[in-house]
């Protein structure tokens, strides 16, 4: 499938501090809670994975999730991808906080009938496409356990990754860890481009997921978000 593009040098990035502050002004601004953004997000990640697989109908589709939002991104995914006839499996971090988000997605998915096991133990290295929501913008390398040993699955497993904003074990910021990080075959970034990830091949193909925020959020970046919003809303991001 072909989607607009820009190339890396036209996009304005957002750091992951000011993205935390975008978040946090989107709930006491507009009353956009962690919740509406999550949903969004999770089916921009499925629709460019069909598209990207050209179809998943029987493919099999492991998704990877971390504790943390972006985990509940990749579960919402795996509620969309299972709809649309995906064999979805997911691979978790079980979530200490019973009542969070990404806890709630896991339950859900699980009483649709999807397979929920442990990660690493889980990843298996026979689907055909892995989605990549174990890390975010929040992680400072060195890596806690058991975060590299999953990354080095999902690495081992030679599979197509599609990451979820940012490759898991990098950060979004200056691309520090990016040697041990995921390496995505294409990463949706959501709401704003991280600067990492123009630092990195890890990051693969780079597109944009507009997910609903308001662009006047963004202060010196709202003029060049808008544009990218404006030519449709997931824009690839192509390195020179």
């Amino acid at each position: 499938m072909n989607w607009p593009a820009l190339r890396w040098d036209q996009v304005a990035t957002l750091s992951s501090e000011g993205l935390r502050q975008a978040d946090a002004r989107a709930r006491d601004e507009f009353g956009i809670e962690p919740l509406q953004l999550m949903e969004i997000a999770g089916w921009q990640i499925a629709r460019f994975v069909e598209a990207f697989m050209d179809g998943v109908r029987d493919k099999r589709v492991l998704v990877v999730a971390g504790s943390g939002n972006n985990g509940g991104d990749a579960l919402v995914a795996a509620r969309f991808l299972h709809q649309r006839g995906a064999s979805v499996s997911a691979a978790i971090v079980t979530a200490k906080d019973r009542g969070s988000l990404v806890a709630r997605h896991t339950a859900t998915i699980a009483r649709l009938g999807i397979r929920v096991s442990e990660a690493p133990a889980g990843i298996d290295p026979s689907v055909d496409v892995i989605v990549d929501g174990l890390l975010g913008t929040g992680i400072r390398p060195p890596l806690r356990d058991p975060a590299p040993q999953i990354i080095e699955a999902i690495n081992k497993a030679g599979q197509p990754v599609i990451a979820v904003d940012v490759p898991s074990g990098m950060d979004a910021d200056d691309a520090t860890g990016a040697d041990q990080a995921v390496r995505a075959t294409a990463t949706v970034t959501l709401a704003a481009p991280k600067a990492g990830l123009g630092l990195t091949a890890r990051a693969g193909r780079i597109f944009l997921a507009d997910i609903g925020m308001p662009a006047s959020l963004f202060s010196t970046a709202r003029d060049a978000l808008m544009a990218i919003y404006r030519m449709g809303d997931l824009v690839e991001l192509r390195r020179p």
